[in-house]
């Protein structure tokens, strides 16, 4: 391979962040690599982030009205000077080497994507990208995909292909629409990049039930599926936590009516419709913590946001009544 280290432009998009943007900046700036600009696209922040982005010596671009990941990082790229396009996210930290071990495979490939570790359990579940081995994508590999918080390009492909397209997981269609248009596209073990960022269980449902909808959408238009070949195909255990989270909290509810016709203390009354909450929380929990469901079986979200709001709905209605 040969090391043509040509210059590189990194686009970061940022949103109701800027507590993370002093050691983000700090780390884009200390990396060992030639020449390089850093263009922070500000996607509409509500907190500090505009006026915190003015004290740093930076590119940034500050919307009016907020765009989404997708099109703040494709408002970023057309303002870059440079032929090569590095992507990565706010709550990212990136190698020090992390351009000078991927930049070189653009010689023989258009998109590169180096390794990805998550530290939100969750995303460890489903993170593909942190196999030893380079893997060449295509549609059967053990990665199909590569993923936005560290991936590399050049600017041509970026234009020719129309850009990243409004969807929650982008990354994904991106690399699908490459490759059935016959561009080369490899993950490398090298160029690491630390995603640090943590969410609370109410974030991950909701994350995850967007990104349920948009891999739905697209997997029906490219008609690919994700690549699990050293998972099994199902994972029994979490097919029975998603039937507890159907059905025992509805039979608490209905222990909790048959209870209400008969003559007893309104207290116990009260309590079983509170163990039926704190039930309905904790299989969700659970079912988060196994989360990788609802990418193998996905249209179960469409069920799983039924439920959940289903539930809410009863129990708002019962506690009215009362």
């Amino acid at each position: 391979m040969i090391s043509t280290l040509n210059p590189v432009s990194i686009i970061v998009p940022i949103k109701n962040r800027c507590n993370l943007l002093p050691n983000l900046i700090k780390n884009l700036s200390n990396l060992d690599y030639p020449e390089y600009e850093i263009i922070i696209v500000d996607d509409c922040s509500m907190d500090n982030t505009k006026e915190l982005l003015k004290s740093y010596p930076v590119k940034s671009i500050t919307l009016e009205k907020s765009v989404g990941s997708a099109e703040a990082r494709n408002i970023g790229i057309k303002e870059a000077k440079n032929d090569i396009i590095a992507l990565t996210d706010s709550d990212c930290l990136v190698s020090k080497n992390w351009l000078r071990n991927l930049v070189p495979y653009l010689n023989s490939y258009d998109v590169v994507g180096g390794k990805v570790i998550f530290s939100d359990d969750t995303e460890k579940k489903l993170n593909p990208f942190n196999t030893k081995n380079e893997t060449v994508l295509t549609k059967e590999s053990s990665i199909n995909f590569l993923n936005t918080s560290n991936m590399i390009f050049k600017k041509e492909i970026w234009k020719f292909s129309g850009g990243f397209l409004n969807y929650r997981i982008e990354d994904l269609e991106f690399s699908w629409r490459l490759l059935k248009k016959g561009f080369k596209l490899v993950y490398s073990p090298k160029g690491l990049v630390i995603h640090h960022g943590n969410r609370t269980p109410l974030q991950n449902i909701i994350k995850y039930l967007q990104y349920g909808k948009s891999y739905s959408k697209i997997t029906f238009i490219h008609k690919m599926n994700f690549s699990f070949k050293t998972d099994r195909i199902l994972d029994i255990n979490a097919i029975f936590d998603y039937l507890q989270l159907i059905s025992l909290p509805f039979l608490f509810l209905l222990a909790s009516i048959l209870f209400s016709f008969m003559i007893i203390n309104v207290l116990l009354n009260i309590s079983v419709n509170i163990l039926s909450i704190f039930l309905c929380i904790f299989l969700t929990f659970r079912l988060i913590r196994r989360i990788d469901i609802l990418f193998k079986i996905y249209k179960f979200t469409i069920i799983f946001g039924i439920v959940n709001y289903s539930l809410i709905y009863m129990l708002k209605r019962k506690y009215k009544s009362k």
